[in-house]
Formats: C-alpha cells, sequence, structure tokens
C-alpha cells in the first residue's frame, strides 16, 4: 500500500517547526528556573499566596459540599415517596428552614471569599511581573555590547513586554489552580470511596489514563510552544527593523513587498498557533473521553445499587455529581499542566538574559578619580569581538599626551571605532592594556571614569523629549546656564532660540525632526556638559557642512585646551587641525605623527591629503 503523502499544510508547518526547533534542550535548566521563579519571586508572597490557595482550596470544595446539601434535601426534606406524620411536621419544617439559612450563609461566603482572592491573586500577579520587568530592565542597561551585537531588538521587547505578560497570566493557573483541582480529585475520591468503595475504586482506575494521555502529547504541546514564542519574537524583530528603516524602504520602493514579507511571518505565527491549539484540543478531547466514560459507567452501576436498596435516591445523585467534580478538575490540570510547558519556556527566555555576563565590572581594588589629566596609551592591545577568529586590533601601542588632539584614520574595518570602545571600556582588550594617567582603566571605577572620559557616536541616539532634556541626559542636576553654556559650545545655542519652546521644544521620537548635523551636535553638547578629561568623537562631524564643522573644530579647541581628543575621521582639513595622527590599517598602527610629518612619509595619510586635494581642486574648477 502506498504510504500517503503529507499535505501541502503538513510540509510547510514541519518546515516552520524545525526552523525553530529547540536545537539545545535543557531539562536540568527548565527545573532550576521553576525553582528560581519561586525563590526569587514567590517566596516573598508566600503568606499572600498561602491565604490564597485556602481561599482556593474552599471554594474547590463547594461542588461537594451543594452535592451533599442536594442529597440531604433529596433524601430528608422531599423525602420522594414518603408521607410525612402530623407529628413531625415543626421538626420538617425546622429542617427546612436550616437548609434554607445554610445554603444562603454558605452563597454569600463563597462570594466574600472570591473577593478576597480575586484581589491576592491580582496582586500577586501584578508584583511578580514588576519585579521581573525591573530585574530585566536593570540587567539589559547591565549587558555589554557584545550582548546586543548577537541579540535582536525584537527578542528583547518580547522578553520584556510579552513573555513577562505571559508569567503574569499564569500565576494564578499554576501556583494555585493546580493545588485546588488536585485538592477536588482527592476529595472527589474520597466521598466516591466512602459512599460506595466499589465506584471509588473505578474512579482511582481512571486516573493514571490522564498520565498516559498527558505525556504522549506533552512533548507536541512543549515544541509548538517554543517555536510560537520565536515566532513572535522573529515577527517583533522584524516590525521594529522595518518602522525604523521605513525610510529606506520607501527609497527602493520596497512596501509591497515587505508587506508580502510581514504577511508570511505572521502566517507562519498562525499555523505555529493553530497547531499548539490543536494539540491542547487534543489532550481536552481524550481527557473528556475518558471522564465521560468512567461517569457513564459509575451512574450504570450506582443505579444497579439503587435498584437493590444499596443506594438512596439522595446518594445516587451525590456519586453522579461528585464524578463529575472530580473528573472535571481531572481535565483542567490536563489544561494546567500544559499550561507549565509554556511557563517554562517563557522563563528560560526571561532567566537566559537575567543570567547573561554583565558588562566588564570593577576590579575589587577599582578606584574612583575625581579628574584626570588625560594621558592616554595602549600598550600592546590585541582585541577580538566575541565570535570573530581574527581579532580585530593587534599589538596596538601608542601614547597620546594629555591635552593634545589625535585624528584617528584609516580605511573601513581598520578598527578606529573599536580603538574608542576599548578607551570608553565597553570592551576589555584579550592582551595588553589601555592606560589612563600611567593607570589601568580595569583599576577605575566604571562610573568613574565614564564621568572622565566622553564619548559622541558617528549615529548619535536622542531620546524622546526636549532639547534641555536631551542635554543633561548625563547630568540630570545640571542648571540652566550650563546648559545653556554647552549649547553654545557645540553651536546649537541660536538654533534652539528658533524651536517654538526654545529649549522646552519637544524634538520627538530619535529626534527625527532634527537634521543629522543637529543631533551630532545636541549629542555633543551632552557630552560637553560633563566637561571630561578625554573627549571621543567618532566621525561626529561627518554630516555638518564645512562653515558649521569649523566652528564647532573652533569650539572644541577652546573647551578642550589642556584636555585629550580622539576625533575618528575621514576629512584631512580635520586631520591637519590635529595635534597627532594615528593611522590604523588591517587592525595595526602604520602612522603616529604630527600632520605635517606625515605629509613627509609615504603612506595612507599622504595618499589621502593628495585624492581629497585633487578632488577639492575639481570641483572648484568644474
Amino acid at each position: 500500500m502506498t504510504p500517503r503523502r503529507p499535505s501541502t499544510h503538513q510540509l510547510r508547518l514541519d518546515a516552520i517547526l524545525e526552523q525553530y526547533r529547540d536545537k539545545e534542550a535543557r531539562p536540568q535548566a527548565e527545573r532550576e528556573h521553576l525553582e528560581r521563579l519561586w525563590r526569587d519571586y514567590l517566596y516573598p508572597l508566600r503568606w499572600r499566596l498561602l491565604l490564597a490557595i485556602l481561599i482556593s482550596l474552599f471554594t474547590s470544595m463547594q461542588p461537594y459540599i451543594w452535592a451533599y446539601i442536594n442529597r440531604r434535601v433529596i433524601d430528608d426534606v422531599l423525602m420522594l415517596g414518603a408521607v410525612i406524620p402530623p407529628s413531625a411536621m415543626d421538626a420538617h419544617l425546622r429542617l427546612v428552614i436550616l437548609v434554607f439559612f445554610i445554603n444562603s450563609g454558605f452563597h454569600l461566603l463563597i462570594i466574600l471569599l472570591s473577593w478576597v482572592y480575586s484581589f491576592q491573586i491580582t496582586y500577586i500577579g501584578q508584583r511578580v511581573v514588576f519585579e521581573l520587568r525591573k530585574v530585566l530592565h536593570e540587567k539589559v542597561q547591565r549587558l555589554p555590547l557584545s550582548f546586543f551585537d548577537r541579540t535582536q531588538t525584537g527578542r528583547l521587547l518580547t522578553v520584556v513586554l510579552d513573555d513577562v505578560g505571559t508569567i503574569q497570566a499564569s500565576i494564578s493557573t499554576v501556583a494555585v489552580n493546580f493545588v485546588q483541582q488536585a485538592a477536588s480529585i482527592l476529595v472527589g475520591a474520597a466521598v466516591i470511596l466512602v459512599i460506595n468503595a466499589k465506584l471509588g475504586v473505578l474512579m482511582l482506575v481512571a486516573l493514571p489514563c490522564y498520565v498516559f494521555i498527558f505525556r504522549r502529547i506533552r512533548p507536541h504541546i512543549k515544541e509548538g510552544n517554543i517555536a510560537a514564542r520565536r515566532a513572535t519574537t522573529a515577527l517583533y524583530n522584524r516590525v521594529e527593523e522595518r518602522v525604523t528603516a521605513v525610510r529606506t524602504i520607501k527609497v527602493f520602493g520596497r512596501e509591497l513587498a515587505e508587506v508580502r514579507a510581514f504577511t508570511e511571518s505572521a502566517h507562519n505565527l498562525a499555523r505555529l498557533m493553530m497547531y499548539l491549539v490543536r494539540q491542547q484540543n487534543w489532550l481536552t478531547i481524550l481527557a473528556n473521553g475518558v471522564s465521560a466514560t468512567a461517569i457513564g459507567l459509575l451512574l450504570y452501576w450506582s443505579v444497579q445499587d439503587f435498584r437493590a436498596a444499596l443506594l438512596t435516591p439522595g446518594q445516587v445523585i451525590q456519586l453522579y455529581a461528585s464524578a463529575g467534580f472530580m473528573f472535571g478538575p481531572a481535565v483542567q490540570l490536563s489544561d494546567i499542566l500544559a499550561d507549565v510547558q509554556r511557563v517554562s519556556v517563557v522563563l528560560r527566555r526571561i532567566f537566559d538574559i537575567v543570567e547573561a555576563d554583565p558588562e566588564p565590572v570593577d576590579r575589587p581594588d577599582a578606584a574612583a578619580i575625581a579628574d584626570a589629566r588625560g594621558d592616554v596609551a595602549f600598550h600592546g592591545v590585541t582585541f577580538a569581538y566575541p565570535g570573530d577568529e581574527a581579532p580585530t586590533l593587534t599589538d596596538v601601542s601608542f601614547a597620546v599626551p594629555a591635552g593634545k588632539q589625535v585624528a584617528v584614520m584609516g580605511p573601513s574595518g581598520a578598527g578606529k571605532s573599536t580603538l574608542l570602545y576599548l578607551l570608553m571600556r565597553f570592551y576589555d582588550p584579550d592582551a595588553g592594556a589601555v592606560t589612563l594617567d600611567d593607570r589601568d582603566l580595569r583599576d577605575i571605577q566604571l562610573l568613574h571614569l565614564r564621568d572622565r572620559i566622553t564619548l559622541v557616536m558617528q549615529e548619535p541616539v536622542i531620546f524622546s523629549g526636549t532639547v534641555a532634556e536631551n542635554i543633561r541626559y548625563g547630568h540630570l542636576d545640571a542648571p540652566d546656564a550650563q546648559v545653556r553654556e554647552a549649547a553654545r559650545n557645540a553651536d546649537l545655542h541660536e538654533f534652539i532660540l528658533t524651536l517654538p519652546d526654545g529649549y522646552e521644544t519637544v524634538v520627538g521620537e530619535r529626534g527625527m525632526s532634527l537634521s543629522g548635523g543637529q543631533r551630532q551636535r545636541l549629542a555633543l553638547a551632552a557630552s560637553l556638559l560633563s566637561r571630561p578629561s578625554v573627549l571621543l568623537l567618532d566621525d561626529t562631524t561627518s554630516a555638518l557642512d564645512p562653515e558649521t564643522e569649523a566652528r564647532v573644530r573652533k569650539t572644541l579647541n577652546r573647551i578642550m585646551a589642556g584636555k585629550t581628543c580622539f576625533v575618528v575621521t575621514h576629512r584631512v582639513s580635520t586631520a591637519l587641525a590635529s595635534d597627532l595622527v594615528l593611522v590604523l590599517e588591517d587592525g595595526g598602527v602604520t602612522q603616529f605623527d604630527t600632520p605635517h610629518a606625515l605629509l613627509e612619509q609615504d603612506g595612507l595619510f599622504r595618499r589621502v591629503y593628495e585624492q581629497q586635494t585633487h578632488e577639492s581642486a575639481d570641483l572648484a574648477s568644474s
């Protein structure tokens, strides 16, 4: 017989599952993460959790209480088929009134306890989510740049916002309902055993069937949960990237292609969610099938015992109701165990970030520095980015006296920006040392180091907020006079005065309302506010027109007098205005001298000088 070929839908689903399949199973880590969730986040709330569990246990018993009350009503109040003698009418009336008040009082108690339970479980969920998001955000601030080099932004957003929200939604399900449903099953079995031992044994025999069903379907549910979380991350990342690059998309006319790509990603996620729902539905259907079979057999045999006068009508009703209350939680318990799989997947993603190695930390004997002269030196520094085989910098050595301005030049990929990152201690060298005032940077407390050394990046980041808030970002307590002075030093003050609200003008997300040059000058003003000993400019003036660049350079010469300044640049004019020029090629220093001395030498600097000089002459003659 020819085997049946899988459908196109199944082939597509298999491909998606394979794409997002967990290539590194870590069952021990899953247990550790669940233990950590309890130890660090739920244990401090143990008394609230215990109260919620006790209330939950009590309310889970109410079906059995109602079943017992119904039994007493049928057998003792209604007394089906029996005639009440006149002498017993008063006692019977008192019993009816007692049943009425018990019924009403029990209803009111359940309403009150439900309110208390809802408040407690909501508080616990919100508190855990708050603590998780707080820890995640604090950790993200302390992670090294190498982590962000290999981690998509969409993944971080998914974990901090979506995954933590999943934990909140599952707190009551996993932490409380599991105990509630398990207790309900045990109580139901005990009630049935007390009324009729034979029927109680029948109910207990049915319970292992649930375990068998769950063990067969559990791997598929776990696989679906992992794939769905990763597909959600991929979708978040695509949206974040495309929103950021919307101008590039429009420049190349890729709108329709992006819509199609997004639709495919969203469709993949929808397929995975339907696969997950299908597996969970199979679990529910099979569990319900076991319940229906067991309850049907119990009803049949209890009716036979009633005909044999072994059971009263009330007992038959109580048995039937108790069996339903017992197997209902068994089905829900299967859903809870499936939810545990989703929680374990989410916890793994959360704690993978929480447990990631932080950025370089201070040595135990690291010292604080109030000020620095600005003597900078590299001593045989070799550095390779994590995951790279070849080093970006190899045996780099040079020394810059305090107060000198150094132009760093070289082809793309030569390690110019890496040089600045090592000075900021975004990374530590693999070999050698970087020193400030003859002190290894690793011997200086990181916060103090970054007060003394400031970097203005090639692509400055402007936060949503006012102009003044962006300038104050590194020094929130700076007075208005210093903010305005920093803006003047960056040649930005006059422009700010033309804005509708001056320094209180909101610049919008990522400073998109500003030009590239204005964003760079705003970032420069924020750096100048700290009055650093060493200023690092990563091709900062590239977006400035020659006139503005000349003004900014003149200002920098004045502000940085007696201080050290590194400028990564491709412009010979900037290099000629510097005290020293450092040329990097293939990760090593090939030239280091004054600009005029380098013009006398054969090398990259003179070649670039001649090329830019000829280009300027050709432009002037055209």
